[in-house]
């Protein structure tokens, strides 16, 4: 384990020894704790964040093929794709604007 010396101001260092007491650990083992909870939470808001980033990436792409596809009704689509396969033959149905991709 490293030794580091870290200056603090003499209240922060007053609350900590006081918080070491109460809880019945050592300061180092206090502010050890405090530390890796702290870099934990900065690590989960930073997933979070990018995890944020993804989905509104996601929902802009979506947004842009809603405006390119205009309007149509998907239910539609879904229905005759499914009425196509239980009639034996195989059909695709396109959403209007779109082409088969080869």
């Amino acid at each position: 384990m490293a030794r580091i010396n870290v200056f603090l101001s003499d209240d922060l260092l007053k609350a900590i020894n006081a918080e070491a007491e109460q809880a019945g650990t050592s300061r180092s083992a206090l502010i050890q704790k405090a530390l890796a909870d702290y870099l934990d939470a900065q690590r989960a808001a930073r997933e979070k964040a990018e995890a944020q980033r993804r989905m509104d990436e996601a929902c802009r792409k979506m947004d842009a093929l809603a405006r390119k596809l205009g309007d149509w009704d998907p239910v539609k689509i879904i229905r005759q794709f499914r009425d196509s396969r239980s009639g034996g033959g195989r059909r695709a149905v396109r959403p209007p604007g779109t082409t088969r991709r080869r």
